[in-house]
């Protein structure tokens, strides 16, 4: 007969034939299972609760960046601080833990062990941030817990590592609050020296360039417009005043220098340069007319000659015409005038050409000068960056040793567990049961697909392939009904008392 023919009748009846080999297998896997269950060592957990107490002042004026990540970042240090390979092996010599494995395991594998078995809990809760009114994680207080075999030694080792914690924190803060201001102290004296140097090259890139750095381009272009405004202004005034030079000066030679002479006969009576100028007028009319030798051309020789020396000897005498006077002196004003305008202009062209200059050269030294500056103001911002770190690692420091300090609060002691933590016995005898039910069926359905005995009209009829004309059943004898039915009852007594006696005491 296929497996695929068989119905549920079938089933029973090859566990039927097959009961006692199934039995006995679930009985001796039932019997492993629960040694293995109970040989396996108990497990304990014994833990202290520790409360958080924040700091009284805001986390901003010492430094902090945000409670939460402060208390995280504190305790993982505490731990680190609290489990040192010293403190670890002053436990296992103590508590003589791991003794069993002290010939076998190194020192560390034991510490490793240790760690394993040591428990930080954080315990979180849901808050409102009140400046940006989202919801957030807090943790308020943290589990401090050990796993051992002895709920007495994990209960011991629990309170020493709390203890521990508490004696931590503090010393914790204010070294690390220490630490960190010396380093600051000395990065910033570093930048301040950087700083320094950095100040003197700009003060040397300025004194070398005083008027060609770029915050003074637009300075420069004004100045550079303002001079040539100016210099139009002077050119103008320069052309008006040349122009009145030179009319005073034409009309100084058009005017009389001493004033006019009248005679008795009321002619006007010419002196000085003006008889010479007539007195050579006449004599070159005259020796167009007479040969040198006449008496009219030797007189207006001798006149002329007179005259010439009389000239050169008045000549720095001050003139007599009051118009003379005034021309002359309103030329040299002019003359004056127009000397100085010359040399404001001169001023004002080295003023325009010195702007210019710099205007020019400003695109030139401004990569130089914005390098300088973008360096000075790098250090500048990581020197006060350093001054601020340190200003609140002094304020730490002293928080630390004060009431206003964070620290860590013991508020439930650790206590002797009563009930291990693992293994769960119960869940395992379930799984023994299971594996002890699924290997009973297992042997019984082997053996039966093994077994080529006929048993039964079914399996004559799967043979012959037509059903029997009658069967004569087993005729037993009543002893033999009687044993079988006790063997059977003694069997399944066993099993189950068995399975009742391992589940009392798993649970």
């Amino acid at each position: 007969m296929k497996a695929d023919d068989r119905n549920f009748s079938d089933l029973v009846r090859i566990l039927k034939n097959r009961a006692r080999p199934a039995a006995l297998t679930s009985l001796g896997v039932l019997v492993v299972a629960s040694a293995l269950v109970f040989l396996l060592p108990a497990v304990y957990e014994s833990s202290a609760t520790l409360l958080i107490e924040q700091m009284s002042m805001p986390a901003e004026l010492t430094g902090g960046a945000g409670a939460q990540d402060y208390v995280e970042q504190r305790l993982q240090r505490t731990r680190q601080r609290v489990l040192t390979d010293e403190n670890i092996e002053s436990f296992i010599g103590r508590y003589s833990l791991y003794e069993s494995d002290l010939d076998s395991t190194a020192m560390e594998d034991r510490l490793a062990t240790f760690n394993a078995n040591v428990l930080i809990t954080p315990q979180v809760t849901g808050v409102i941030d009140p400046k940006s009114m989202r919801a957030a994680d807090l943790t308020y207080a943290f589990n401090v817990g050990f796993r051992h075999s002895d709920p007495n030694v994990a209960e011991k080792i629990a309170n020493e590592l709390a203890t521990l914690f508490v004696s931590s924190s503090a010393m914790q803060a204010k070294e690390d609050a220490d630490r960190e201001i010396v380093f600051a102290k000395t990065e910033a004296e570093r930048l301040a020296s950087e700083l320094r140097e950095r100040e003197a090259r700009l003060a040397e890139f300025r004194q070398a360039h005083p008027s060609g750095l770029p915050d003074d381009r637009v300075r420069n272009q004004e100045r550079a417009m303002q001079y040539e405004r100016d210099r139009a202004m002077v050119d103008s005034d320069l052309r008006a005043a040349r122009a009145r030079l030179e009319l005073y000066t034409a009309q100084l030679r058009d005017t009389p220098r001493d004033s006019a002479v009248i005679d008795e006969t009321g002619q006007l009576v010419l002196r000085g340069a003006d008889r010479l100028a007539v007195a050579q007028q006449e004599l070159v009319a005259a020796r167009a007319k007479y040969s040198d030798d006449h008496p009219d051309v030797r007189r207006l020789r001798r006149e002329i000659a007179q005259l010439s020396a009389d000239t050169s000897a008045s000549s720095t005498s001050a003139p007599t015409n009051p118009a003379y006077i005034q021309l002359q002196s309103q030329a040299n004003a002019a003359a004056i005038e127009v000397r100085e305008l010359s040399a404001r202009r001169g001023e004002i062209s080295a003023q325009l050409s010195s702007a210019q200059g710099a205007v020019s050269l400003s695109p030139r030294l401004e990569e130089q000068y914005t390098d300088l500056v973008r360096d000075y103001e790098v250090i500048k911002a990581q020197y006060e960056q350093m001054r601020a770190q340190q200003a609140s690692a002094e304020l730490r420091s002293k928080v630390a040793g004060s009431a206003a300090a964070e620290t860590y609060v013991l508020i439930n002691p650790a206590r002797v567990p009563e009930d291990p933590i693992e293994p769960d016995r119960f869940a395992l005898m379930f799984l023994g049961i299971v594996f002890a039910a699924a290997a009973g069926f297992g042997v019984a359905f082997a053996m039966n697909a093994t077994d080529a005995t006929i048993r039964g009209s079914t399996d004559v009829v799967a043979l012959a392939g037509a059903e029997p004309f009658a069967h004569v059943p087993l005729i037993r004898s009543r002893s033999e009904i009687r044993r079988e039915k006790l063997g059977n009852l003694a069997l399944a007594g066993g099993i189950g008392a068995i399975v009742l006696v391992l589940l009392a005491v798993a649970a």
